[in-house]
């Protein structure tokens, strides 16, 4: 459980930073500028921190609850409006598909290091057949 929390916290606490502040930024008169915040800063950050997430540890099917969990915070504490709360599979999606991503790179990576740590083995194969006997028939 420790080791969940040591591997989450640093991506929880950047996601919490943008989701709980950004907001701050984008009340008042800038409210126009609410629909970027929600349409592109929000499922850019849930994006790009599965990414980076998977990209070193490998897909992890509950980091991607981080970003949605966090925005339903943000909505109880800025927004109050509930309709905002569809983001939330949107969030949850974008992150998944950011795992998936990384997930991809993280294998690549992987087996490219397997190939540079056995450099002798290729991915072909060589057959060797022996003790093959071949007889003369000799007439008669």
């Amino acid at each position: 459980m420790i080791k969940l929390i040591k591997q989450y916290l640093p991506f929880a606490v950047v996601i919490a930073l943008i989701y709980l502040v950004m907001p701050v930024f984008f009340q008042g008169e800038n409210y126009k500028y609410d629909a970027i915040e929600y349409q592109f800063v929000f499922p850019g950050t849930a994006l790009l921190s599965g990414f980076i997430f998977s990209w070193r540890r490998g897909v992890d099917f509950t980091f991607p609850l981080i970003a949605p969990i966090i925005y339903i915070g943000s909505v109880l504490i800025y927004s109050h409006f509930y309709h905002w709360a569809i983001y939330v599979f949107i969030y949850l999606i974008v992150g998944m598909l950011g795992c998936f991503i990384g997930d991809m790179i993280y294998k690549n990576n992987l087996a490219e290091k397997r190939r540079k740590h056995n450099p002798n083995k290729n991915d072909s194969y060589e057959i060797k057949i022996t003790n093959i006997t071949v007889e003369k028939e000799e007439d008669k």
